[in-house]
């Protein structure tokens, strides 16, 4: 599957959906947060924190749970440490609607200059009511050094 397939309930092919873009767009906002290529706003990343349910959950590659204000918190200590060449890539995002409104993505991650960090992600999102886009419920990620020497098959980068 490419970076731009999607499927409903049924299994029927569609196009990129709003689910596919909140992956891209979110990490396209990490990728610039940890290269301190964005405004800081009062220290903390806005962006995640307000993708991020209240009750959000991730599930690292170590098996270490963390919570929405865990993540937060990492994130905003992490702005700007990233060196020049860095670069979070993500690619083969799929989605799946799993009820109404409710969706599982899975994705692959790379980390363009860091060995040992590539990781296939799965994630529940969530329509927010009354049409205020769209919410990160649970994210699990799984080290895949397989991807370490792959190519992007898309060529898509963050």
């Amino acid at each position: 599957m490419g970076l731009a397939e999607s499927f409903d309930v049924k299994g029927t092919q569609r196009m990129m959906d709003v689910y596919q873009q909140e992956v891209l767009d979110l990490h396209r906002f990490l990728d610039a947060w940890l290269k301190g290529d964005v405004p800081k706003d009062d220290g903390q990343p806005k962006r995640l924190a307000d993708a991020l349910a209240e009750d959000f959950v991730v599930i690292h590659p170590s098996g270490m749970r963390a919570s929405k204000v865990d993540a937060v918190r990492g994130f905003a200590s992490a702005y700007g440490k990233k060196p020049p060449g860095y670069a979070l890539l993500i690619d083969r995002v799929e989605t799946r609607m799993i009820g109404e409104g409710l969706c599982l993505a899975t994705y692959e991650e790379r980390h363009r200059g860091e060995l040992g960090r590539a990781r296939v992600a799965t994630a529940v999102l969530r329509r927010r009511s009354r049409g205020e886009g769209i919410e990160w419920l649970f994210l699990q990620e799984t080290l895949a050094p397989h991807l370490e020497s792959t190519q992007m098959a898309s060529g898509n980068r963050k």
